[in-house]
């Protein structure tokens, strides 16, 4: 198969269609319909009148005044030519990033009006078993750039840092655009939303690559891109020393692996506060393990490095360095495309250099970066990611042994006891569940029941829900002892059925009167105006809870969005002197009914939800060694 640019609109259409065929609903056509939608509603810079003209000493860019939103817009595509607002020079193939070069013409002022190139793309399994892109639909390596937003004359703002998601293999800055919530919150904070390399160009990993270059080239981009804020934001309007770092999904992993860099030893200095939705912890095995080893090896054999005169290590590292761009990113896609089903091939590894221990061993140790984070999941996490044809106790033990094959049957054993379906479980009819009272979503969704629920929501909790727990648990343990700076956590579950992963990226990102969503939106007006200024008020003063006024504004409309306010939805992990033990509150963002419904938020325990997710976090941590996460 040959894919071409119509196709590539793309990559991740692509891929869904093949998942979709297979049972799983259609990740990639929400990400692609997504960015369209945005990039429709976006005001045309060929008309718009010009914004500030912004010197960064290598470059000067020119923005335009957007009069949708009231703000100026800076995007990392440059008229046609190849400058473009970037965050770092052209990268050579894993190595660190670099600072930009004052070149010949640097004086000449660029319009920054377009989005920037793709980065080349790797998507994920089930594999398509043929296929090339076409020269036109070929990622561009150099694609180190940044879209930003800044509302007109103001400064000293909070700055929101965006890392994009797409399983560290697929998606760009395009399909992201926080305006619309900016404006619900009154424009006050400064939007930067970042691409960084992808696939085999930021994520392959092995021996060599640790020995001649660096594994996590694409995460040493994020934190690159954060010292460029650090640097230059304020001459946007954006106050450095108040930035949240954001991401859902493989961007809050990126979230993640910030919280941890450096062992957790740089505090405050690149970023305040974090927001992860629902972030990905896949397996992650050290640079040199066998698994990225294999992957490494594959890339190297299918890119046409492994062969006569290249046998010994700098020379297969050496050709992979110096092969055709095309030849390199089709590799890339083809070893990606033959990982485990529903997974990605090249994924962040321990690299005992910026990424020193697993997650689990260092948000256990409480050794985490910034001084607050807003931590959310959906509640149909796994739905994307696990085959429909577990139907069998027997297919869920294949399929756990197959995505965690360091797992020992005493290993097994312990998921058992905490996994295994009951004889008089139910098996119908679908629906979704209250998380307080049974059945649980160990074994009934509005999606799925039985065996297949099991093995949806194991991959959820491993993968996504309780990774936003253990990052929680992280910022909750009190503080820093050197700086008696108090952390804090809030935690909250996304639940509109069928509220499976990336819907609420939709509700953060539309306007909360949209009355062209073609998507058929669940959500009332209250709770998109509320789930809105949660971010929105995290970002700009550090506390998720709503303000009286949001709660008053959204009963009129009949929405009950009370449960958000600060006296009931208080800190996970706040200690309770009348309770003497720690609180473990979490918001349940639900609607009373899936359509034509109105917002009910409720405050549960986020430890005993369904059935003991707690417990069965506290297995995952405790598995971490065989499970490598």
């Amino acid at each position: 198969m040959i894919i071409s640019m119509i196709v590539l609109q793309g990559l991740l259409n692509l891929v869904s269609v093949t998942a979709t065929a297979l049972g799983a609903h259609s990740y990639g056509s929400k990400i692609s319909k997504r960015g369209l939608y945005i990039r429709e509603q976006t005001t045309s810079s060929d008309f718009a009148p010009k914004g500030p003209v912004i010197d960064l000493g290598y470059a000067r860019y020119e923005g335009y005044y957007d009069s949708s939103f009231d703000i100026f817009t800076f995007r990392g595509q440059v008229d046609s030519s190849d400058r473009k607002l970037r965050y770092a020079s052209k990268p050579n193939r894993w190595q660190l990033p670099k600072r930009p070069n004052r070149g010949p013409g640097s004086e000449k002022v660029l319009k920054a009006t377009a989005n920037p190139p793709r980065c080349p793309q790797s998507p994920f399994s089930p594999i398509i078993e043929d296929y090339s892109f076409e020269r036109d639909a070929l990622g561009d390596e150099d694609c180190l750039f940044l879209n930003l937003f800044t509302p007109a004359n103001k400064t000293q703002l909070p700055v929101l840092f965006w890392i994009h998601g797409g399983g560290y293999g697929q998606d760009w800055a395009a399909n992201y655009d926080f305006s619309n919530m900016a404006k619900t919150v009154g424009n006050g904070f400064v939007t930067v939303i970042i691409q960084y390399r992808l696939g085999a160009f930021g994520f392959a990993s092995s021996a060599e690559i640790g020995h001649f270059g660096i594994p996590n080239a694409g995460v040493h981009d994020m934190r690159f891109a954060l010292e460029w804020v650090r640097d230059y934001i304020h001459l946007f309007g954006g106050d450095p020393t108040r930035v949240t770092i954001a991401g859902e999904s493989a961007g809050g992993g990126g979230v993640m692996l910030m919280t941890m860099a450096n062992n957790g030893s740089e505090g405050t200095s690149l970023f305040q506060r974090a927001i992860v939705s629902s972030p990905y912890l896949p397996t992650q095995w050290r640079y040199d393990d066998m698994q990225p080893s294999q992957a490494y090896y594959d890339l190297a054999a299918r890119a046409g490095c492994l062969g006569p005169g290249t046998t010994q290590n700098r020379s297969v590292f050496g050709c992979l360095q110096s092969v055709d761009s095309a030849v390199l990113q089709n590799a890339s896609a083809f070893v990606s495309m033959g990982a485990r089903w529903g997974q990605w091939a090249f994924l962040p590894v321990t690299d005992d250099r910026l990424i020193i221990q697993r997650p689990t061993k260092q948000l256990l140790q409480a050794r985490v970066n910034g001084v607050a984070i807003l931590s959310g999941n959906n509640a149909n996490e796994g739905t994307l990611f696990v085959p429909t044809d577990v139907r069998t106790e027997d297919d869920f033990l294949a399929r756990t042994r197959l995505d965690y094959p360091l797992l020992s049957e005493e290993n097994m054993t312990a998921i058992m006891s905490f996994y295994k379906i009951e004889e008089h479980a139910p098996s119908g009819p679908l629906y979704s569940t209250d998380g307080v009272n049974p059945p649980f979503a160990t074994s009934l969704s509005g999606v799925a029941s039985g065996w297949l629920q099991a093995a949806y929501n194991l991959y959820a909790e491993a993968t996504f829900v309780c990774p936003a727990m253990f990052l929680a648990d992280a910022f909750s343990s009190g503080g820093d002892s050197s700086t008696n700076v108090t952390k804090r956590a809030w935690r909250y579950q996304y639940s509109p059925p069928p509220a499976f992963h990336d819907d609420d990226l939709d509700v953060l990102m539309k306007p909360v009167l949209d009355k062209n969503d073609n998507d058929g939106a669940k959500e009332s007006v209250g709770f998109r105006i509320a789930f809105q200024s949660m971010w929105g008020r995290f970002i700009i003063n550090g506390d998720p809870t709503l303000d009286e006024n949001t709660v008053a504004s959204a009963k009129q409309m009949g929405d009950d969005v009370s449960a958000a306010k600060k006296s009931t939805w208080l800190p996970w992990g706040l200690r309770s002197s009348s309770l003497n033990h720690s609180t473990h509150s979490m918001l349940n963002l639900n609607m009373t009914r899936p359509e034509g419904g109105v917002a009910d938020f409720q405050t549960v325990d986020g430890f005993t939800w369904e059935g003991g997710r707690g417990d069965r976090c506290k297995l995952w941590a405790d598995l971490g060694p065989w499970a490598p996460a």
